[in-house]
């Protein structure tokens, strides 16, 4: 089974294929503007795409100029057999940003994303005018035992190859990261139902999921924490105040190591705000 990772027909007016870094990307750009903000570069968390922000990216597009990749090894990206670093995914965006001559942007990362956005603030401060951490990364939250064998080399690949068995069990897998994953429009539903399948067909994005996830535990997570005090841009922690995948607490925690950040819950929704409650989630990251 060929994965198609179809385009939501919102978003293909924005469709593009770039280079960065020596990466083929696909991503979306509303393009430039003169709109007085910086563009808002939309990063996605880990086994997720672009079209994760399907919902937010026109609400944004509104204010100034949105970009939103597949990082490397996800989606319609290219995916290059290496080792999938934090430092790799924020190294790949900084290039993305000089390749579409972009001086400074607004990071909005989800879960893995937001460690991204981390890495590319305390690398390239001067790319960074401010950040919007949603739903991570986690500090000090103890990972849960699936989490825990899916690090076990082989043990990890065979229970994702499970969700292969059935397209209704991998649709199900999503449930523990949204409030209501009923609850959500009937077109979601059908769309998330697709591309979760898409997902799990893709032996290539496999491949960098479980290279991603490794690395993160390789490295703690996130290593540098205790750097997080120099950070100087202006941050929002935003978390779904359902999250079951990663708790409010840690979002707690790691509003109060980064100097001025402010911490934000949203109602009604999970690990991923901007598919829940995209309305809030945008009017809060509006306001800087």
């Amino acid at each position: 089974m060929k994965p198609r990772f179809a385009v939501p027909e919102a978003l293909k007016p924005y469709l593009r294929r770039v280079q960065a870094n020596g990466v083929g990307l696909f991503l979306y750009d509303s393009g430039p503007t003169p709109a007085k903000e910086p563009p808002f570069l939309l990063i996605h968390g880990l086994g997720d795409d672009a079209d994760s922000w399907r919902r937010v990216f026109p609400l944004l597009v509104q204010r100034s100029r949105v970009i939103a990749p597949d990082l490397p090894g996800f989606g319609r990206s290219d995916h290059p057999r290496r080792a999938y670093t934090l430092g790799f995914f924020a190294e790949t965006l900084t290039a993305l940003l000089e390749r579409l001559e972009v001086p400074q942007a607004v990071l909005v990362g989800s879960s893995m994303g937001a460690a991204v956005a981390l890495r590319m603030a305390l690398r390239w401060p001067e790319r960074v005018a401010r950040l919007a951490l949603v739903g991570g990364p986690p500090t000090g939250s103890r990972p849960s035992k699936l989490q825990l064998l899916f690090l076990i080399p082989g043990q990890g690949e065979q229970l994702y190859n499970r969700l292969r068995l059935s397209q209704e069990a991998a649709y199900a897998s999503l449930r523990p990261y949204y409030a209501d994953l009923e609850a959500l429009p009937a077109e979601e539903q059908a769309f998330l139902r697709e591309r979760v399948w898409d997902r799990v067909w893709s032996d290539e994005q496999r491949r960098a999921f479980f290279s991603a996830l490794r690395w993160m535990a390789l490295e703690g997570l996130w290593k540098p924490l205790g750097q997080l005090a120099s950070l100087r841009q202006p941050t929002q922690v935003v978390w779904g105040e359902q999250d079951r995948i990663i708790p409010p607490e840690a979002g707690r925690r790691l509003a109060r190591s980064i100097p001025g950040a402010r911490f934000q819950t949203i109602p009604g929704s999970g690990h991923l705000p901007h598919q829940e409650q995209p309305e809030e989630l945008v009017r809060l990251i509006s306001q800087g």
